[in-house]
Formats: structure tokens, sequence, C-alpha cells
């Protein structure tokens, strides 16, 4: 079952002069209230400043969330071959994202200087600025809750993961995201296309909730991720700056738009209560962590050794059960010297051996074409099937002499038995977050919808014009290329910062669109 929130709007005054960035926790949209607007997250965390000394409750409703029984045979069946848990780190730049994902997976400290972070960036000159620019992902072996940690760090991931998958019980992949706003993009492909069961959202104690830092939960919200904070540079920020901070995304977390139960995990709490009642939605644990002295580290790492895989779960709907159709996301695509041409991506539905058929597509005609799997990689290592809930990398081969050069963002593998008709346009129904003037037919913005990435423009709307806050049923047209799309997918659009969310609705065939006309 959906869980279904009426959406409520604010009265504040907006005293920020940067535009306002809204944020939705909940992409079901009631139709019947189709004049109120979304909680702006600015607004609100500006009216929390400005009264502060309201203080009320520290308790907030949380809404009732019907979810499967972690115990039923339906979704110990969907878990059969899941191995890893995915985490999204996201966060402004410069808030410790890279070097706190080199402290947990290394096992090391930092020196102050980032020594930690220049042992998993992918290109040189993310080590020579410090900033990442591309997504880049780690693993963390767990048996029994405890770390396998690494013989080397220096070890190249071929090596490392390999031993690090023979002795563990459990995987947590962490995607490692970029945070600087030049980069948003790539930053937005990762939380949509590579399907992340978590977001851990990085905030630096010293910095505090910066703007990208907003805008980062707002998509997280968007999207459903269950979220949980770090707060970290804790041993070098000034105290009063830091209970600012930590005091800010409080009440941050407890408005009425991100409607969260904020909870400063202690050193001797039981990070297990925490790791149960996240999966549901119904709270937020706030990690206050040094990397550099090791505070707080060891318990953010017992919290990530008990988070449990959202497959199976109604709130990722993304997923669907191993005895399903195929259906693999791919994010990227190598041309391997002595192997040929390789896809990594997640699978999720079904389940693929090595020798299987499956249509790959669609390329920028909307065509499909038959590939045959040569081989499967699960985190490097070597597989004969993989299962519904896993990220993997597929050998392929064509007939028709497919290269790298062919493939593109958007691009599915799926069952030879699926009906795969990509379209050019669809009707979805969407919520302006923020735009600074209105929207209307011919718009145009760029759609993310799981691994698709293209522009598309505003075909026709139900109203005349879309306002900050408004809501409306909205036909989109791709530009370049036809995408194969789901109904009920979320979609983000955005014309540099993210503009609005929404559902899709209705796909538009070409056969219908003649039915149509004819029909007059």
């Amino acid at each position: 079952m959906e869980k279904t929130n009426n959406l409520k709007t604010t009265t504040e005054p907006h005293t920020d002069d940067k535009p306002p960035t809204e944020t939705l926790s909940n992409l079901t949209i009631n139709t019947n209230n189709t004049n109120s607007k979304l909680i702006n997250l600015n607004t609100t965390t500006a009216s929390i400043n400005s009264n502060n000394q309201n203080k009320g409750s520290n308790l907030i409703e949380i809404p009732t969330i019907s979810q499967s029984d972690p115990n039923s045979e339906e979704v110990k069946e969907m878990l059969k071959g899941v191995k890893e848990v995915r985490v999204a780190v996201i966060g402004n730049v410069d808030s410790g994202k890279s070097t706190l994902v080199g402290v947990l997976t290394k096992c090391v400290l930092d020196d102050g200087r980032g020594a930690a972070r220049q042992l998993i960036f992918n290109y040189d000159h993310e080590k020579e600025n410090g900033r990442t620019s591309s997504i880049a992902q780690e693993i963390m072996g767990f048996k029994s809750n405890d770390q396998i940690e690494p013989a080397k760090t220096t070890d190249k991931k071929n090596t490392s993961w390999t031993k690090i998958l023979k002795e563990s019980d459990k995987v947590i992949s962490i995607i490692d995201l970029c945070g600087h706003e030049k980069y948003l993009k790539t930053t937005i492909f990762g939380l949509t296309g590579l399907v992340p069961d978590y977001a851990m959202i990085i905030i630096g104690a010293n910095m505090g909730v910066q703007r990208m830092t907003k805008e980062h939960l707002g998509i997280a919200l968007a999207l459903k991720i269950p979220i949980y904070v770090v707060i970290t540079k804790i041993d070098i920020a000034p105290p009063d700056i830091y209970k600012q901070t930590l005091e800010y995304i409080t009440k941050v977390l407890k408005s009425t738009g991100t409607q969260k139960l904020p909870v400063v995990v202690r050193e001797q709490d039981d990070v297990c209560v925490y790791a149960e009642s996240i999966l549901f939605d119904r709270i937020c644990p706030i990690f206050c962590i040094s990397n550099v002295t090791g505070e707080g580290v060891k318990q953010l790492r017992n919290f990530m050794s008990m988070l449990m895989s959202r497959t199976g779960q109604q709130l990722n709907s993304t997923f669907k059960s191993s005895s399903d159709k195929v259906e693999f996301l791919m994010d990227g695509a190598f041309s391997v010297k002595g192997v040929g041409l390789v896809v990594s991506g997640t699978l999720i539905a079904g389940k693929v051996s090595v020798g299987t058929n499956l249509m790959l597509g669609p390329d920028a005609k909307g065509d499909f074409k038959q590939v045959a799997v040569k081989s499967i990689h699960y985190k490097r290592t070597p597989c004969d099937e993989i299962a519904s809930g896993n990220s993997c990398c597929f050998q392929i081969k064509s007939k028709d002499n497919i290269k790298q050069s062919d493939l593109r963002k958007g691009m599915v593998l799926l069952d030879k038995e699926s009906s795969y008709k990509p379209v050019y346009e669809f009707e979805a129904e969407v919520i302006i977050l923020h735009h600074a003037t209105t929207i209307k037919p011919k718009y145009q913005a760029v759609i993310h919808c799981g691994v698709v990435r293209q522009t598309a423009q505003v075909v026709s709307m139900t109203c005349d014009l879309l306002r900050t806050g408004d809501r409306g049923i909205v036909r989109f047209k791709f530009m370049k290329a036809p995408e194969y799309l789901h109904v009920g997918a979320t979609i983000l659009f955005r014309e540099g910062r993210t503009r609005g969310v929404g559902n899709i609705k209705n796909l538009i065939y070409p056969e219908k669109e003649k039915e149509k006309e004819k029909g007059k």
C-alpha cells in the first residue's frame, strides 16, 4: 500500500534572499486537493530561525506507514540472492564525504589533510583539488556485524574486494557522490540511477547546513530514500558553531516539510534500534564524528553493519522479485581490452545467468537489439548467476557488433519476452518545487527518471501556467531519443537546480496517437 499524506501550506514569509527549495517526502499526489502547496524547506528553516523563542514540543506526528513484514515469506523470497545494501553519500562540498568513505572502508583515520580521501578518488584531478567530480564506489564487508578489514589500504579493488567478499556474509556498497553544485546532475543520476537503499547526509560541523545540503536533502526525500545524518569535523569546530549546526539540522528534520524524528546517537546507545527504525522511515539518527580522532566512527560503523536491504519492502517499489522478467538499469559502459564490451548497472528484476540472451535498448532510434551475457562480475568477482537487488557488470556480445559509442544513458537490458516499447511522450502529475518565473508549454528541462537523463519539452498542461508550489498534469516530449519508462515511476526535472518532481501517469505510444486521430 502506498502512504498518502495531506500536503500542507506554510504561511510564514520567506526571509532568505536565495531561491526557495521545497521538498516532497511523499510523491503520492492527492488530486482532490489541487490548490494545496508544498511546504517550503527554506521557508520552514527561516521561520525556525525567527521563532526560536517558540520551543514547543519535541515530538512530531509521524505518518502511519503500512509496511511488509520483514519475516514474511514474500519478503524472504525477494531477499534470496540479495547480497548488498547500497548507501549514497550526499551533502555540501568540503563537508568531508570522501574522507569519511575512506575512513569507513579502509579502516584508517585521516591525518587532517585529506589522506583518507586520496585512497578512493577515481581521477588525478580529484586528488589535486580534493573534490569529487564522478561517482566513486567502495564496499564494506561484515561477518557477524564485525567489519572485514582490507589487507592493505593501497591494494587495488580487484584484490581487496575479492578478499572482502570471500570473508563476508554482508556487503555495504557506499556510493560517494559529488557535493559541488557544478556536478549536481551527476549526484542526481547517482540517486536515481544507482537505486540506493539509504542516503547518508554529511554536514561539516564548522560549516553548518548549506544550500546544497538542503538541495540534496530535498531530492532524497522526493525519491523516498530513508536518510540519516553524519556531522563531521567536530574536532575542529568551535563549540558554539557546532551547537548551532546540531540544533539547526534537528529543527529542519522536525519541520513539516521533512517530517522526521531526529535522534542524536550517543556513545552508550543501542544502534540496532535505529537501524531497524530507519528502514520504515520513522526515525533519522544523527551521528557526530571526527575522521581524525575517530570519535563516533565506531558507532557509525556498527549502525551501518545492521542496515537491511530495502528490496522487498513496500517503501522501495523499484525492485521486483527474482522470478519476474529481467530488467537491468545500465549506469555505465566500458570497452575492456581482450574482453570486449562491458556494461555496469543494477538488476531490479529477474535473475541472469551466463549465456542468457537479453534485449539491449532503446538506441537513438528506439530499437532493441539482442545480446548474449558472456560473463558476470559482482564487485569485481566472477559469478555464474545474479539475482534482483544487486549491482553487477555483464560482458555482452551481439551479432550486430555493438560498440561502446553506440550506448547512451537511459538504456536497459530486458527479458526477450518483455514488452519493450520506448516512448517520446508521457504525462506526469508534477509539483513545482521552485521556479523564478512561470512554466508554460514549450518550457524545456532535463528529466531524470531512473537511468534516464534527457532534455524534454512541455507539450501541454492542464492549466495555463505553473508557478512555485503549483501542481498539474504535464505532457512532456523528449528532444533527442525515445526512452523506456514505467507508469508510476518518479521523475525529477531540473534547469540548473531541481525545479519539480512528480509521477508518470500515462505513456503516449505512437499507436495511441494514431487511434485518436482516426477517432476524430
